[in-house]
């Protein structure tokens, strides 16, 4: 029962009605009992800082924040973690009395899942995209002890981000730029491939250029859903870590975050699966 005394969370993005995040979070909440709802809030980039600046004035209690911003939602915050901060992108926040404290939880889901699935110091990762996502993905490949190969339709943002993460990660192995031209002959020779564009996300475009992955690899993809990237790693024997997967742990950490209470992860990822037949982040 919706209350005066309920708390509202939700999530902000643009697209952002596709999102498996209420589903999950508010099965988290009645799986304890939590007064709370969480709700589905679509921002367009050029509104960002004004609806962060409403959300809590009206005491929205915590957010996430999905594509396109992670990174404008870092510098709207008043505080960050260590992780958003190095990181350079929000994807939760927690209301304050002075404002949004902001917290990453995407880059320790992702370092906990592909160190699941095998992946460790040593590896060849390819990280593809170089927005809020490419950067939690390329904090947990460094942080692991993997080479990073970046590539990005446009070169600046993957430049960006090389030089921003060599410098925060100096004794880490490099981090390289390569041309959108050589995708498919990085993707063939990576151990480790990141989706971390919005490729496989509703109005995106449905394939990854010539990204073709292969028996033994690990395959990380942060859109969710039935992607084509999804289904051509499961078919050529990749070991995937799926959208769904990293929603769901990354979704757990902010729940601890937002209530101090351990998340049930069970009870959100069974609502994940039973709400997803469709693609998003």
């Amino acid at each position: 029962m919706i209350s005066g005394h309920t708390a509202v969370y939700g999530v902000i993005g643009h697209p952002v009605a596709h999102s498996l995040s209420p589903a999950m979070q508010n099965a988290a909440f009645a799986a304890l009992g939590v007064d709370a709802a969480y709700v589905a809030l679509p921002v367009g980039p050029e509104r960002i800082d004004e609806a962060l600046r409403g959300a809590h004035a009206l005491g929205i209690a915590g957010l996430n924040v999905t594509v396109p911003h992670k990174q404008r939602a870092a510098a709207a915050c008043v505080a960050l973690d260590r992780v958003a901060e190095e990181v350079g992108a929000a994807n939760t926040l927690r209301r304050t009395a002075d404002g949004w404290e902001g917290f990453n939880t995407d880059a320790p889901a992702c370092e906990s899942l592909l160190q699941d699935a095998g992946a460790g110091r040593g590896a060849r990762a390819l990280l593809v995209g170089a927005g809020g996502a490419a950067r939690a993905a390329a904090w947990a490949l460094l942080r692991m002890g993997a080479a990073v190969r970046i590539a990005s339709r446009r070169a600046e943002p993957a430049l960006d981000l090389a030089l921003a993460f060599g410098a925060a990660f100096p004794s880490a192995p490099r981090v390289q730029v390569v041309a959108w031209s050589d995708l498919g002959a990085e993707a063939e020779a990576a151990d480790v491939i990141v989706n971390a564009t919005s490729v496989g996300l509703p109005g995106h475009e449905p394939r990854l250029g010539a990204v073709r992955p292969r028996a033994g690899q690990v395959a990380l993809d942060f859109v969710y859903g039935d992607t084509e990237f999804a289904r051509g790693a499961l078919a050529a024997g990749a070991r995937l870590v799926t959208g769904e997967a990293l929603l769901v742990r990354q979704g757990a950490l902010a729940f601890t975050l937002w209530t101090g209470r351990p998340a049930p992860e069970a009870a959100m990822a069974a609502a994940v699966s039973r709400a997803a037949p469709r693609s998003g982040r």
